[in-house]
């Protein structure tokens, strides 16, 4: 027996399938490691996690009892079972008691179907308890040889006893509480809770009163069972007595069919006598109702009769809604009700031919009333003089559901916008000389406007044009109006306008609207700025801006009154303006490139009008958007910026104004102002170089007829240059200011560089002019007295010159730099000769000789005061020693 149960069972508890790492001595310190490790406490009850995923497969009621959870260890994770089909001890089955009282089973629906035997319930293995010992039949030898002899004798003596009467058992019958057989036990109401379970919520002793009541209620279920067994067995002979009662049952069933057949007899005899009169009520009830449509229908009729008369009649009083109206209801009746009448088949079209002339009537006052409304004096500005009439004309239309009559609206629309602007233009032309013929033929494209006549036109055409368009827009506004009202857009017994037809209106509207504001802008476009010969151009850009205000203004007038804003007149005006540009530009690109040409390249006297502007830019710190130039004062032998003088040729100053011209055109349209730009930087640009060609590169010579190029030459460059660059920045905040994210004024700084670079360049220029003019000189020098030389006489006659030229010119503080230049460019020379004649600081008499001579050069210099008198006198002697 033990080596049978060694095979079933393999212990497992040596080792947990969690924690390989763990050994375990014996079983019991398995059972306390799943306790602590492998399981999760709620109060009393432990719920084991042992197996895989962390779910115990063994446990099927989710929880268990401190007390049971070691037998559920012991049971299912101590041993591990092989399975076999030999049989122990521990398979054997249960008996019946223990099947029905099984709580874990709950009610089982096919416990009368098994047969009765080992397989009656599932067989479920026992494990040994690992806390008894394995006991085997050598424990029971020194017993069983005790006992076989008592056993022997106990069979003897139980022979030879006497036959006893075996007294009945009575039954003790336990009584089960009556509400435990109602229908709806319901627990939650809190006396039939106290019934059921008594005692339960005062009793100090939880553990033994729920004890006790799960033996009460296992005693209540055994007697119910047992009720059940002899309830079964009792019933059992009911079964066989109605198998047996089966003819009779027939004979019962023939009984009622024939009692069925004489009820059926008896119905219809009611049916007969009692049902056909109320029937014919019924009929009789119908027929005085078809009787009572006829006589409606017939009044129907009588009215539909006078629909013409009564159309006439509401046509005399101009009620178009209600004659519509009338003319619908009419026809949808003549299709519903009244459609299998001949009489009337030739109604329908009439009524339709009466619409279609209703339609044509309406067009037609429409028209006549709109011709009337927008041709009233400029003076009458009353809204709408006679509303109640285009009211009703409007809703007419719209009741009709037809829109051409917004063709009509713009079309005379239209015309009277040709006719105002026609009559503005007649009033300016008449103007004219009488020898100008005057030719207006359809859309006035053979007549143009001479450059004033166009601002004229502009400032005449505006009011009245704007005035058309309140008309307009008046008419428009109460169209939309009109089209919203509910007696126009339809009713309940009507087709009512869906949304897509009250849209439609209000989108051919607001397009009528937007052609008409583009229409007269182009009609007024076509008229100033179309023609482009020479008596029809402006003659400054004063006018183009005037121009450019006008049209910019009625451009925002149309747009506050329409909520449109056209452009036409603006593209228009651009282009025109683009091309007198072009023109403009060419004319002063041609007199600068002259200008630069015939320059002398001398000091030009500065007229007052160019000054005043200039002061007024000091002033302020910008260009003024309106530059006034003043007249009555004599010219200036400078021009004076922030009280310095500044000494300038005739060209820089004819393009100064040139560029002041362009500045106040600055106010167009950015696409035009970034053109402006661009011939900014073009004539810049053509100056600096063409200076940099006729003064450095002596084109001059050749150009104008100068015999060379001087020193005060370059000296006017290079001041004339620096005007620009005083100037060009102040162009660029101008510019900034008034279309500041418009325009690209890259272009400026490249200019402003290349013209620093010319700067430089030119003063460069003159240092190594008088530089090798020095140079000159002391290739002939010769270290013996007299002192000073002649050579270094004729040094300082050269730099006297130089100063003389420059003095009036150039600031002194350039001029003191030039000198420096030129100071450190002998000092290296003189250096240089002093090596060739081996002449160095030892205090010989030559020593002396280049002494001396250096200091009458230095006195010269500082008697120009180009040296501060500070300077000391020994750096020029110490320098020219060293290598």
């Amino acid at each position: 027996m033990e080596d049978k149960s060694t095979s079933d069972r393999t212990p497992t508890w040596q080792n947990c399938i969690h924690c390989p790492n763990l050994l375990f001595n014996s079983a019991t310190e398995f059972e306390r490691h799943i306790l602590q490790k492998h399981s999760i406490k709620e109060g009393s009850i432990i719920l084991c996690q042992y197996g895989q995923n962390g779910i115990c497969s063994a446990l099927q009621f989710g929880d268990l009892r401190k007390a049971g959870f070691k037998y559920h260890v012991r049971q299912y994770h101590l041993y591990k079972t092989n399975t076999t089909d030999d049989w122990t001890f521990y398979s054997s089955s249960q008996n019946l008691p223990a099947v029905l009282n099984d709580p874990n089973r709950g009610k089982q629906s096919n416990f009368f179907t098994k047969t009765w035997g080992d397989g009656f319930i599932d067989k479920i293995e026992i494990y040994p308890s690992p806390y008894l010992p394995e006991i085997t039949l050598l424990h029971f030898e020194s017993y069983c040889k005790k006992v076989s002899k008592r056993y022997r004798r106990h069979c003897q003596l139980k022979e030879s006893l006497p036959i006893k009467v075996k007294t009945p058992v009575v039954e003790t019958v336990c009584e089960i509480p009556s509400i435990f057989f109602e229908q709806s036990l319901a627990l939650n109401d809190p006396q039939n809770f106290s019934k059921v379970f008594p005692g339960l919520s005062n009793t100090p002793d939880i553990n033994s009163t729920i004890r006790s009541l799960q033996e009460t209620l296992s005693t209540y279920l055994d007697v119910v069972e047992m009720k059940i067994s002899k309830q079964v067995a009792q019933k059992s002979d009911a079964f066989f007595h109605a198998m047996l009662s089966h003819d009779t049952i027939m004979e019962q069933m023939a009984r009622a069919v024939k009692t069925v057949q004489v009820t059926r007899k008896d119905i219809a005899g009611v049916k007969q006598n009692l049902t056909e009169s109320p029937l014919k009520l019924i009929s009789l009830t119908r027929i005085n109702h078809n009787l009572n449509n006829v006589h409606e229908l017939l009044k129907l009729i009588a009215i539909v009769q006078q629909t013409q008369p009564m159309i006439q009649l509401l046509l005399s009083t101009s009620d178009y809604v209600a004659a519509l109206d009338l003319i619908s209801s009419t026809q949808k009746v003549l299709s519903t009700r009244l459609s299998g009448i001949q009489a009337f088949r030739h109604l329908s079209p009439q009524l339709t031919e009466m619409k279609r002339l209703i339609h044509k009537m309406l067009n037609n006052e429409f028209s006549r009333f709109i011709v009337t409304d927008l041709n009233r004096a400029s003076k009458d500005l009353s809204e709408l003089p006679d509303r109640d009439k285009i009211v009703s004309i409007v809703s007419g239309i719209l009741r009709l559901r037809e829109f051409d009559f917004l063709d009509i609206f713009k079309t005379e629309a239209m015309a009277s916008i040709q006719a105002t602007v026609k009559q503005c233009l007649i009033e300016i032309i008449s103007q004219r000389d009488g020898s100008t013929e005057i030719v207006l033929r359809g859309s006035n494209a053979d007549t143009w406007l001479l450059c004033n006549e166009g601002i004229i036109f502009l400032q005449k055409v505006t009011p009245n044009i704007m005035n058309l368009f309140k008309r307009i827009m008046s008419i428009s506004n109460l169209i939309l109006d009109i089209s919203q009202m509910s007696d126009i857009t339809g009713n309940d017994s009507e087709e009512i306008w869906t949304q897509e037809e009250l849209n439609l209106i209000e989108e051919k509207i607001k397009k009528l609207i937007v052609s008409l504001s583009d229409y007269s802008n182009e009609r007024c476009a076509n008229l100033i700025v179309t023609k482009a010969d020479k008596e029809y151009a402006l003659t400054n850009l004063t006018q183009l801006s005037k121009l450019s205000e006008l049209t910019e203004s009625f451009s925002r007038q149309c747009e506050i009154i329409t909520g449109h804003y056209s452009n036409a007149m603006r593209l228009a005006l651009r282009s025109f303006a683009m091309k007198y540009i072009q023109n403009l530009h060419s004319e002063r690109r041609f007199q600068l490139t002259s200008a630069l040409n015939a320059e002398r390249w001398k000091i030009a006297e500065v007229p007052y009008e160019l000054q005043s502007v200039i002061n007024k830019i000091c002033e302020t710190g910008e260009i003024p958007l309106t530059l006034l130039y003043e007249s009555g004062k004599p010219d200036g032998k400078y021009l004076i910026i922030n009280k310095e003088n500044y000494a300038v040729v005739a060209s820089v100053q004819l393009l100064i104004k040139i560029l002041f011209e362009y500045c106040d055109a600055s106010k167009q349209s950015p696409d035009i102002v970034q053109y402006l730009v661009h011939c900014m930087l073009e004539l810049t640009r053509l100056y600096n170089s063409r200076c940099c060609q006729l003064v450095l590169g002596a084109g001059a010579i050749q150009s104008a007829g100068l015999k060379t190029i001087s020193t005060s030459n370059l000296a006017l460059v290079s001041r004339s240059l620096q005007v620009l660059l005083w100037l060009l920045p102040l162009i660029i905040k101008l510019l900034e200011n008034i279309h500041l994210k418009e325009l690209t004024l890259n272009g400026f700084s490249s200019i402003e560089n290349d013209i620093a670079g010319h700067k430089k360049e030119i003063e460069n220029k003159i240092c190594l002019i008088v530089s090798n003019m020095l140079c000159s000189q002391l290739g002939g020098w010769e270290a013996k007295p007299p002192v000073p030389s002649q050579t270094f006489r004729n040094i300082s006659k050269h730099l006297v010159k130089l100063h003389e030229a420059l003095i009036d010119i150039l600031p002194l503080e350039q001029i003191r730099n030039i000198y420096m230049k030129v100071h450190d460019n002998f000092k290296d020379k003189l250096r240089e000769q002093l090596v060739k004649m081996n002449i160095v600081a030892n205090g010989s008499p030559q020593h002396g000789v280049v002494t001396s001579e250096l200091t009458f050069y230095l006195q010269t210099l500082k008697t120009l005061r180009v040296i501060n008198e500070h300077d000391t006198e020994d750096n020029i002697l110490y320098d020219i020693w060293l290598n």
